[in-house]
């Protein structure tokens, strides 16, 4: 009876271990280039994604960076712009045009700035909309002119992934 009980608690942990060995998060199945340093952002810590860089349609050197990062549970949109003197009021849109015609608009939640930076947390909402459509154009509004982008179809898949990323991920 006992040479019973002993082989049959060793069975079950041999059970047990397989069930959790196979265990996966969604994070397992996505490719994340996520990264957290020890540098602190208003005494919190922050995770971030690699940037994409784009591209100002119809000009030759003028880009720009879109990067997203998570602070605690919140999901936050980093857009800046590499030209001099470009100047970003708080509330002032960054306008997504969707492949089936819509428009969807976000607001920048830094106060005014002139180095080019939009900083907007997103919302459950504002995920889902941007992982159901394809964007065709990013247009990002500042004082002196606006600014178009074309995102190709790899930053699409790649914006999209991060956000996934991010959804899963736990800041340490």
């Amino acid at each position: 009876m006992r040479l019973f009980k002993i082989l049959l608690l060793i069975l079950f942990i041999t059970f047990s271990s397989t069930l959790n060995a196979q265990k996966k998060t969604p994070l397992d199945t996505i490719n994340c280039n996520l990264f957290q340093n020890d540098f602190l952002l208003k005494g919190k810590h922050f995770a971030s994604t690699r940037p994409i860089l784009l591209r100002v349609f119809n000009e030759d050197y003028e880009y720009a960076a879109l990067q997203l990062g998570k602070r605690k549970r919140k999901i936050f949109l980093y857009f800046k712009i590499f030209t001099d003197n470009v100047c970003v009021k708080q509330k002032q849109p960054l306008e997504l045009y969707f492949e089936n015609g819509d428009l969807y608009v976000l607001k920048n939640k830094f106060k005014v700035n002139c180095d080019g930076t939009a900083a907007l947390q997103l919302s459950k909402k504002d995920i889902k909309k941007i992982n159901a459509n394809k964007i065709n154009k990013i247009k990002l509004f500042t004082l002196e002119k606006d600014y178009d982008f074309s995102p190709t179809d790899t930053d699409n898949i790649t914006l999209k992934n991060y956000l996934a990323c991010l959804k899963y991920y736990k800041i340490k």
